[in-house]
């Protein structure tokens, strides 16, 4: 089962959050997940969900700690660091065209368990 937040948190943030309510951050591993996880994010802002770099090796990991190996959706330039900061290493959802981005992971987002 899946639970959206509108709170905004920093990604370790929402990840303490799902833990706290005997989850994890979710991880859209399939087009048919990732199409319903974008279902429940917001057209503007966007959804924390469980895909990182953290350490900024171009790995990227989901939060179960397997490898993004077969599906990704990423937007057309991502990833990529965030425009704003400079800094990324955290993927977030948008429910427009269900793509990811790559965000500064200090960057406060709604997020999904």
């Amino acid at each position: 089962c899946y639970k959206s937040f509108a709170e905004e948190k920093t990604y370790t943030e929402a990840g303490q959050a799902c833990a706290a309510d005997g989850g994890i951050l979710a991880m859209p591993k399939d087009g048919e997940t990732n199409a319903f996880l974008a279902s429940l994010a917001p057209v503007v802002g966007g959804r924390w969900f469980g895909l990182t770099d953290a350490d900024g090796d171009g790995q990227w990991e989901f939060a179960d700690g397997q490898p993004l190996t077969n599906f990704s959706n990423w937007r057309v330039g991502e990833p990529a660091p965030d425009d704003e900061t400079g800094l990324g290493g955290c993927a977030g959802l948008y429910a427009t065209a269900s793509t990811w981005n790559e965000r500064d992971c200090s960057k406060l987002r709604g997020f999904i368990c």
